[in-house]
């Protein structure tokens, strides 16, 4: 399989689709690469990507070493390579309370997967506490995507607090930003 290739499940049969899989991940195992699948949690409708770089393969699962979570090959709807190298960055996200109300956060994760995390309300997939609370958020891109990404997240984490700081500054309510 090329190296950055995608996979999505489409009419596959579950038997087809989970040869497809284990095959898929396997061959991007022994490359040591990282994997993000999109799995269905709660179904049939909340679709949470996961990016998994330490994991094991079994037969019909895999699981992310860091807390043995397992993901079940029935509940991936699609899976696809990506770059080893993490780069960090800061989002922001309005709450759904009020348009005033942000939380900023820094992560290794493309914004639009870490909001869909989040908007899960659950710890399983580190959502944040508003998040825990009921909230659902939107990104506001107008107010991060001129910032730079790292390779270090303690370069991530200082243009949080900063940019956490800068917020509460121009007026907004802000939570996160350690």
């Amino acid at each position: 399989m090329p190296i950055n290739s995608d996979l999505i499940r489409l009419n596959q049969s579950d038997t087809e689709w989970h040869h497809d899989l284990h095959d898929f991940i396997y061959a991007t195992k022994g490359r040591n690469q990282g994997i993000l699948i999109d799995y269905v949690y709660e179904p049939p409708n909340q679709i949470v990507p996961q990016r998994l770089y330490n994991y094991s393969l079994h037969p019909d699962y895999v699981v992310r070493r860091r807390d043995d979570f397992e993901f079940g090959f029935d509940l991936i709807t699609a899976i696809r390579t990506i770059p080893a190298q993490r780069r960090y960055g800061v989002y922001i996200v309005e709450l759904s309370d009020s348009s005033n109300h942000l939380y900023v956060g820094q992560t290794w994760y493309d914004p639009a997967e870490r909001l869909a995390q989040h908007n899960t309300g659950l710890s399983v997939f580190h959502a944040a506490r508003p998040f825990k609370h009921g909230l659902k958020g939107t990104l506001r891109p107008d107010l991060y995507s001129h910032l730079p990404r790292f390779r270090s997240q303690a370069s991530a984490e200082a243009l949080e607090a900063r940019t956490a700081r800068e917020l509460r500054a121009a007026g907004f309510h802000v939570e996160g930003g350690h």
